[in-house]
């Protein structure tokens, strides 16, 4: 039986998961933007592509398939993060300037303290696939989903998180020098 709006279900039981997906999207929103961040995504990208899945997700909810996803924190970073990446084909590199600190403010981003922007800079450190493992990594998502997500084998993915780690371990733990160039 369809609704008034043509999607299949009960009036009660579309109210339900549109209900469902307005929570998550109101919990989920600024943490997908802070994931696209740490893979090396701008402000402006990561917000464009948080957008692309939430109307991705709300088309899930008209077509009544949204409870149907079986882990919507990856699912929706997996969305986003493909988005992103699908507009960045076009490019030859992806714009990070290294030369800054931190990522430039913006609503709903206060909780990005000052190591959590340090690490956001040290992300991007990292090529593509490192910096996105870490990322799912960062955001609690299970293996087998970040696998699915990047199309890797789970082998590819542990040889990853591997490289990202010893990149990262380089350089948090290479000594801070003063403006003479003596160590600190």
């Amino acid at each position: 039986m369809a609704n008034a709006a043509g999607a299949p279900g009960t009036g009660d039981t579309m109210a339900a998961m549109r209900q469902d997906f307005l929570d998550f999207f109101d919990t989920e929103y600024v943490l997908v933007v802070r994931f696209l961040m740490r893979t090396g995504a701008s402000l402006a990208d990561a917000e464009d592509a948080a957008q692309h899945m939430a109307v991705q997700g709300w088309r899930k909810v008209q077509r009544g398939r949204w409870s149907q996803i079986a882990n919507p924190p990856a699912w929706a970073r997996t969305v986003a993060l493909n988005h992103h990446r699908a507009r960045l084909h076009g490019r030859s590199e992806i714009p990070l300037d290294l030369g800054i600190d931190s990522p430039g403010p913006g609503p709903g981003h206060a909780e990005l303290t000052g190591q959590a922007r340090d690490l956001v800079t040290l992300l991007q450190l990292l090529d593509d696939d490192c910096r996105a493992v870490i990322a799912f990594d960062l955001d609690d998502i299970p293996a087998d989903q970040i696998v699915a997500a990047l199309g890797k084998t789970p082998q590819q993915v542990r040889d990853l998180r591997k490289k990202a780690r010893k990149k990262l371990k380089e350089h948090l733990h290479a000594p801070a020098r003063r403006e003479g160039g003596i160590d600190q």
